[in-house]
């Protein structure tokens, strides 16, 4: 599928920008497709006028111990005629760029581990233009441990099939392409924090390195309305110890860089995050943690065509960067 080519099936956003084109535009890990939803029943009213904001799943965080219903939304595409779909969904520890072989599928409400998008009807059928939503939740295991995490989407289709099995990756653009051009994946890394606070510690964030080779890596702070601030990225693990400093500027508008670390190749582990702000934290400002890989001229001509510059990261001014995978905080009222 070429860039310019428009998606003909049922589509799971990235993002509230994605309307089908590949490959998506940044963030792809903002999936307001994927709804974490709480002991609630989610309608179709609320399912179908939300379509274009807000986000549903930031006024349900999903919280350890209680009953997390997840559904999932899409919307066919297909101009000529009706489509249909089997979701699956899985989930991993909260991560920059989390391992795909931590994935672990959801079970649906009611058994399973696959669920058909339906219509307001119920049909399975999917006219063309329509919005539809899993016929049943998928629920978040209770017995998991506190934390951060992840969340993909897959959608098997008539004309799109997609194997229950998800697919291993032997480098880190291998990974980032398969999010980024498959329309019938979706990807959600957002949690929730609690407002007017001066520290956060956002601990044990997976990272990984997927590459068969010591990979250097950036870290990267942003978000709005944001105070000044630092951010402290931090990894005990002697295979690969750091801690690295990166500014938080108000408000907020600019990114903050650490400078680089070396990570061994096909690396798995975590970072944890402090942040500490000069002033409290408002409510509804966004944290947005990610993690980049500075490409040489050696790197291949696909991870060339991805990068872009940043200003300001320490000793790398004239490098390019590949972004490789990132984490939303939201600020609310209540803590997730």
């Amino acid at each position: 599928m070429n860039a310019a080519a428009n998606w003909d099936d049922i589509l799971v956003r990235d993002n509230f920008q994605d309307i089908g084109q590949t490959p998506t535009t940044d963030p792809v890990w903002e999936s307001p497709d994927i709804i974490p939803f709480g002991s609630d029943i989610l309608g179709f009213d609320l399912l179908e006028s939300s379509y274009h904001g807000p986000d549903l799943g930031v006024s349900h965080p999903i919280v350890q111990g209680q009953l997390n219903r997840i559904y999932v939304r899409g919307k066919n595409l297909r101009t000529g005629c009706p489509s249909s779909g089997d979701v699956r969904l899985y989930f991993a520890p909260g991560g920059l760029l989390l391992d795909p072989r931590a994935w672990t599928p959801i079970p649906v409400e009611g058994g399973g581990t696959s669920v058909p998008f339906v219509v307001r009807s119920g049909s399975r059928e999917i006219p063309p233009g329509q919005i539809c939503v899993t016929r049943t939740a998928f629920l978040f295991p209770s017995q998991t441990p506190p934390g951060h995490y992840c969340t993909i989407t897959t959608v098997d289709s008539p004309a799109h099939p997609m194997s229950a099995t998800l697919p291993t990756f032997n480098s880190l653009v291998d990974y980032l392409n398969w999010v980024r051009y498959n329309p019938n994946v979706g990807w959600r890394n957002i949690d929730v924090i609690p407002c007017r606070q001066t520290e956060y510690v956002l601990a044990n964030l997976a990272i990984c390195n997927l590459n068969n080779t010591p990979t250097r890596f950036v870290f990267g702070i942003s978000g709005t309305d944001l105070p000044n601030g630092t951010a402290t990225f931090s990894n005990t693990d002697q295979r690969a110890p750091f801690s690295l400093t990166a500014q938080v500027y108000a408000p907020g508008t600019d990114e903050g860089y650490t400078r680089s670390v070396l990570l061994p190749a096909n690396y798995s582990g975590t970072v944890t995050v402090v942040v500490r702000f000069d002033q409290p934290l408002p409510c509804d400002a966004r944290i947005v943690l990610r993690a980049y890989n500075p490409v040489t001229n050696n790197a291949g001509a696909l991870e060339r065509r991805l990068a872009v510059p940043l200003a300001g990261v320490p000793g790398l001014a004239d490098a390019l960067f590949l972004e490789l995978g990132a984490y939303t905080f939201v600020a609310a009222e209540s803590s997730a």
